[in-house]
């Protein structure tokens, strides 16, 4: 909450050039690569790929779908629609590691990078996805859990009940420090609006829900999305 995401020290809101694919909680992460630094690291080990490594497929656990993209979010432009049609043509063969993993990878990389640390990622090794194959080591993540046990580690790490998430963090920041900045928007526009990848009916209507509704994680979340998307297009542009 101290380096919350669009504050007056964050690079996207300050309009520096900051890919929209980068850390979506840009502020954060930028600080805390700083501070590795400053204590000289320039190597860290990430467990990115961990949860996706025991994840259980659709067939050893069917649960419902998440629904497409654009289902619950209004402000998705006509041509973003339209698009979504030809999301999966051309794209390429399924990695013997998980897309969401590779996804995450190419998220953290650029920021350590640029601070001289290179990343580590040993649950993204294809000899750690193949050693999470079978479905008992997988569910309730049986493996990393019988593991951190063996190094006699107490169920209060285990078989742990307080929730790991940044969701707050997003609430917080989406709830405060981006009022202004959706008000700014939709007074001044935006290169998304233009291009018709954001209807700016819809995202006037979701900015009114969020600052007069309940905070709904699933739904108002995405809207740091569209802020990062924003930036990255002004800066760029």
């Amino acid at each position: 909450m101290e380096h919350a995401p669009l504050t007056v020290d964050c690079a996207r809101a300050r309009g520096e050039r900051i890919s929209p694919y980068e850390e979506p909680l840009h502020r954060p992460f930028t600080r805390l690569t700083e501070v590795l630094a400053e204590h000289g690291a320039r190597v860290v080990v990430t467990g990115l790929g961990g949860d996706e490594m025991v994840a259980l497929s659709q067939d050893e656990y069917p649960h419902k779908s998440m629904g497409e993209i654009s289902d619950a979010l209004p402000w998705v432009g006509q041509r973003a629609r339209a698009a979504l049609e030809y999301a999966d043509d051309g794209i390429a063969p399924p990695a013997a590691v998980n897309s969401m993993t590779l996804l995450s990878l190419e998220t953290t990389a650029p920021v350590l990078m640029r601070a001289g640390i290179w990343p580590l990622r040993p649950f993204a090794d294809p000899g750690m996805v193949q050693l999470g194959d079978p479905m008992h080591w997988r569910e309730l993540k049986q493996l990393q859990r019988r593991r951190l046990a063996s190094l006699g580690l107490s169920p209060d790490v285990t078989e742990s009940r307080v929730r790991e998430s940044f969701a707050e963090v997003v609430q917080h920041s989406l709830t405060t420090h981006a009022r202004q900045l959706f008000a700014r928007i939709l007074i001044d526009g935006s290169p998304l609006f233009d291009e018709q990848l954001v209807d700016p009916d819809g995202l006037r209507l979701a900015v009114r829900r969020l600052a007069e509704e309940p905070y709904r994680e699933d739904g108002d979340a995405q809207l740091l999305e569209v802020l990062d998307l924003h930036f990255a297009a002004q800066a760029f542009l």
